[in-house]
This record gives structure tokens, C-alpha cells and sequence, in this order.
């Protein structure tokens, strides 16, 4: 089973984490606004958002910078330890990378 790097938002939480599919991330499906893929940029120590969940469908820029700016970011869906501070964020939307602050 090979493992990708993907992203939903539900509720008021981003979750990342290398899955098979978007659902195998989530605890509730019904809070779930969307998702998408998420790549490391080593140089920048950022985390770069883009595309979108075959399960779910995309979650949507200001989805994802609330999530940032309000320190809700996580590695798993038991929402403990947010990543906020130790990475900075990017979203890819399409022809540029724009810096969430």
C-alpha cells in the first residue's frame, strides 16, 4: 500500500498526513470542507498546500489560512501538538506560491 501526502480540513482543523485516501484522515465526515495534497519545501521549511480530495473536493485558500493563522494545524486526527510554529506555510494555487502569515 503506497502512502501519499494529503490534507483535510474539518471543522476548524487542518490534518496532514501520508494516507492512501483523504477519508483514512478523518473522524467525522460531515465536518470535513475539503482537502488536497501538501508537499515539503526543505529550502523554505515550508509546507506548500495545493490540489484537491477525490473524497472530500478542495478545500478553499481561506479554509486553509484560517487554519494557519489561528495555530490549527496537525500531524493526526487526535488534533495534539499543532505544527503551527515549528513551519512556515504555503498554498500553490496554481501559478504561484503564496505565503500564509
Amino acid at each position: 500500500m503506497e502512502l501519499y501526502p494529503k490534507f483535510i480540513i474539518e471543522g476548524e482543523n487542518l490534518i496532514i498526513s501520508k494516507v492512501q485516501y483523504h477519508k483514512h484522515i478523518v473522524d467525522n465526515k460531515n465536518n470535513v470542507k475539503g482537502g488536497g495534497w501538501f508537499k515539503w519545501s526543505t529550502d523554505k521549511n515550508m509546507i506548500i498546500f495545493y490540489g484537491e480530495s477525490h473524497d472530500f473536493g478542495a478545500a478553499s485558500f481561506e479554509d486553509i489560512k484560517n487554519c494557519v493563522l489561528n495555530g490549527n494545524v496537525f500531524t493526526n486526527k487526535m488534533l495534539t501538538h499543532s505544527i503551527v510554529e515549528k513551519h512556515k506555510f504555503g498554498y500553490n494555487n496554481g501559478s504561484e506560491i503564496i505565503e500564509i502569515k
